[in-house]
């Protein structure tokens, strides 16, 4: 199974999770992804007006491989939200909808680019792969609650592996 990479929006996002667009001109529908910004001399500013996440949640650093890559496990935490932002390149990350089965189904995966600037909170249960790089390897930072729930559990995707690759034409040539 082969599935394309779309850059992520709210709309197309909301079964997995929701998107933080730290633009500060652009203001979200979500009221839960609100911003308050602020500008002075040479800057401007933004933030999120709710926490990031529902609970308090380490920090986390992840360098994931380019594309194009197989998706052939996936994780999921029922404890924690878990945001994910770049550290300076797009990453593609693969999802799964929350289901109350044991297994991501590779039928219902999908991939979205997350540009500088953007930040996505998985809603809890959502499965996940590590991001990857869009153009190469690249970092990207992670925030989630970790302990006390044994830890994420690697689970095989059904009727994978699911293969993740991009449409240039529809990524923009540039990460952002």
């Amino acid at each position: 199974m082969r599935v394309l990479a779309t850059e992520v929006r709210a709309e197309d996002f909301a079964p997995f999770g929701r998107v933080h667009a730290m633009a500060p001109a652009i203001q979200p529908e979500d009221p839960a992804a609100r911003l308050v910004v602020s500008a002075g001399d040479g800057w401007s500013d933004a933030y999120t007006a709710n926490p990031l996440i529902s609970t308090n949640g380490s920090l986390g650093m992840t360098l994931g491989a380019g594309l194009p890559f197989a998706t052939s496990q996936m994780e999921r935490h029922l404890a924690t939200e878990e945001a994910l932002f770049t550290a300076g390149s797009a990453v593609v990350l693969a999802v799964a909808p929350p289901n109350e089965g044991r297994y991501p189904e590779a039928h219902a995966v999908r991939a979205f680019i997350i540009k500088p600037g953007t930040a996505v909170v998985l809603h809890q249960g959502t499965w996940h792969d590590a991001c990857h790089g869009l153009d190469g390897e690249a970092h990207y930072y992670w925030m989630a609650t970790c302990g006390g729930d044994g830890g994420p559990t690697w689970t095989d995707v059904s009727g994978g592996p699911v293969h993740i690759s991009v449409d240039a034409s529809n990524t923009g040539a540039e990460n952002g």
